[in-house]
């Protein structure tokens, strides 16, 4: 099949230009030219030979046309120079400049304009990357694994499509989905689909609470894995994910750009947060950087092949930065299945809500977290109205207010509550201390504002104000904690948002006795968690210690404040089954609380007219 294909697309493209070579990457028909200006001023050309092959086709140069001196000169006159570059990165390996600039709207020019010319021209491949507002080591980090690992990834692409691209075995196995995580519970969110040619995984997660941390991984071959979809980067989605890599899993990674980077920082600081406390890893960073060569990054609305049967298509899913709903086009059942991992269907401050419009739907698997019959939660006005009252009633009482929050998300949607609030008078002029993990995810927030809502977009992109820079922001330090819980009124806000663990267990242990202080919960609380613990009204909480185990009272005042979640309510849930389209035959609910969908399941059938099934941990169901 892949050299068919290779051969068809050398066939219609050497009418055109001198074709040197096609190459399969991934999901990806590479074509090398001896120059690329003949195909690429035609931009039709690739068009229709896209839509005739069905193949997402890039045209590349069969070897660069200038040097890297030269090549670096044209790239900064062709340029404007309000794009504010950074860095140039070459890679002669691969054929690719990395440029790493502040605007990237201006790298990219007009439609792509200025892309198109610097391959036309330079024969190298630009690979555009945006540097963050806000400096982080980590992303420094990072983009230099990205950019050393480039002739690495190369040859792992190749590999790739062979498996791919691979002749049909033309079996008759049917289709089907099992349940390996998150079925009547929250966390290790997992489902298996299997067709008559392929075995592809939905997210692959671990538990946050005290179940069972992973999904059933033992229920799968992992030589038969053809791909795995991560629909976003929180850790009960995708944490298990190094552990397939750990034993022996070398297939494809499907997710977004900001996906793949949010979720290196939450594997990254998981790896350290273990070491430090002196606790082995499940995996070592040598596997999260070989998972991470296997990723292939993917646009929302952008199709790709993923198997011999299955094409790919990511859509906003409007839960936390570059989180997307898989939809799966099964070509050998004539079936399409919807995967919404984590979702919210309406719009905020930081994301636009999930879409709901598809080619077509026959099975939907829906998340529920709060799919109980009292799941009605606050709008956003009504829950910044809230959290501006306890900050403000706090501050009077020269108290200090702890908002756990996860780093990834919400923590970033309290900042732009926040900065509305300064903008509009309606907070006192105190600091806001962010601590953890939260600086570099927001620096990566910082970096994606194209993912991001439009009122983000418009602060960005028309004012030229990144509004995670707000001034009352201060990032800190462990070392700078205890000197934050002294002094004057402040708000602070750390992850975990349950108080797993990390710098808000830290405060909590400093802030709760405080008579003065505040303590808001934003997040959902698992099951088992500290943070359900407090919610649920305990006021005496023991906790360890670097010399043991502590108890502390909370005599803080408790808040909970629910409108800030990621997640859909009941009401949007039904909401979403009322109008999608079109509209699913079956609907599978995960990623919720056994009793929650007891109640969601005659909540659809009577608002949506539609049956829900609520599979159970190891369950399998035929779909086609």
């Amino acid at each position: 099949m892949s050299e068919d294909l290779k051969a068809k697309v050398k066939k219609y493209f050497s009418q055109y230009a001198k074709v040197e070579k096609v190459e399969l990457e991934g999901p990806f028909v590479t074509l090398l030219v001896e120059n690329p200006k003949e195909i690429l001023d035609k931009p039709d050309l690739v068009v229709n030979a896209a839509k005739t092959l069905k193949k997402k086709i890039i045209v590349l140069a069969s070897k660069p046309l200038m040097d890297e001196a030269a090549a670096a000169e044209f790239i900064r006159r062709t340029i404007p120079e309000n794009a504010e570059i950074e860095d140039l990165k070459f890679v002669p390996e691969t054929g690719e400049v990395y440029i790493i600039a502040k605007r990237t709207g201006y790298v990219v020019g007009k439609g792509g304009a200025n892309i198109v010319e610097i391959l036309k021209e330079t024969g190298w491949r630009p690979v555009v990357m945006r540097a963050p507002t806000i400096r982080s080591t980590f992303l420094d980090i990072f983009y230099n694994v990205i950019i050393s690992g480039a002739p690495e990834r190369k040859k792992v692409m190749k590999k790739l499509s062979e498996r791919i691209f691979r002749e049909p075995l033309n079996l008759s196995r049917g289709l089907y989905a099992t349940f390996l995580g998150a079925a009547r519970e929250v966390g290790r969110s997992s489902v298996l689909i299997t067709t008559d040619e392929s075995n592809v995984l939905l997210d692959c997660g671990i538990s946050l609470s005290s179940r069972s941390a992973f999904p059933r991984l033992d229920l799968i071959d992992i030589d038969e894995l053809d791909a795995v979809i991560i629909t976003h980067a929180h850790l009960d989605h995708s944490g298990a994910l190094p552990l397939l890599f750990k034993y022996g899993y070398r297939g494809p990674v499907y997710l977004t750009r900001p996906t793949r980077d949010l979720m290196m920082l939450l594997l990254y600081d998981y790896i350290n947060l273990s070491q430090r406390v002196g606790s082995i890893p499940f995996f070592s960073w040598r596997d999260v950087v070989n998972m991470m060569n296997h990723t292939i990054t993917l646009d929302y609305t952008e199709t790709v092949d993923i198997s011999p049967d299955i094409k790919l298509t990511f859509y906003n899913a409007g839960h936390i930065l570059g989180s997307a709903l898989a939809h799966l086009n099964i070509e050998s059942a004539r079936h399409n299945v919807l995967y919404t991992g984590d979702f919210r269907f309406r719009d905020t401050k930081l994301l636009d809500k999930a879409v709901r419009k598809f080619p077509r739907v026959e099975t939907l698997i829906m998340e529920c977290t709060y799919g109980g019959e009292s799941d009605v939660l606050p709008s956003l006005p009504e829950a910044e109205e809230a959290l501006f009252s306890v900050i403000k009633g706090t501050a009077e009482r020269g108290g200090k207010v702890l908002i756990p929050a996860l780093a990834v998300g919400r923590a970033q949607e309290i900042m732009l509550s926040l900065v509305d609030g300064f903008e509009r008078g309606l907070l006192p002029d105190i600091p806001v201390y962010l601590d953890g993990m939260i600086y570099d995810s927001t620096a990566i927030h910082s970096a994606y504002p194209d993912y991001l809502s439009n009122y983000v977009r418009e602060s960005v992109f028309k004012r030229d104000r990144d509004p995670f820079t707000e001034p009352h922001f201060n990032f800190v330090s462990s070392d700078e904690r205890p000197d934050v819980t002294k002094g004057g009124p402040a708000v602070i806000i750390a992850p975990s948002g349950m108080l797993t663990g990390g710098p808000s267990v830290d405060y909590l242990k400093l802030l709760a006795p405080g008579e003065e202080n505040s303590i808001v919960l934003v997040s959902y609380q698992a099951e088992g968690t500290l943070g359900r613990r407090l919610r649920d009204g305990a006021r005496e909480l023991r906790l360890q210690d670097e010399e043991g185990y502590i108890t502390i009272k909370v005599k803080a005042d408790v808040r909970v404040i629910e409108g800030f979640s990621a997640h859909a309510d009941k009401v949007q849930l039904l909401s979403y089954l009322s109008t999608m389209e079109p509209r699913p035959h079956r609907v599978f609910l995960v990623h919720g609380e056994e009793e929650k969908m007891r109640e969601f399941g005659p909540l659809a059938s009577k608002s949506a007219s539609i049956r829900t099934v609520s599979p159970q941990i190891g369950e399998t169901f035929k779909l086609a």
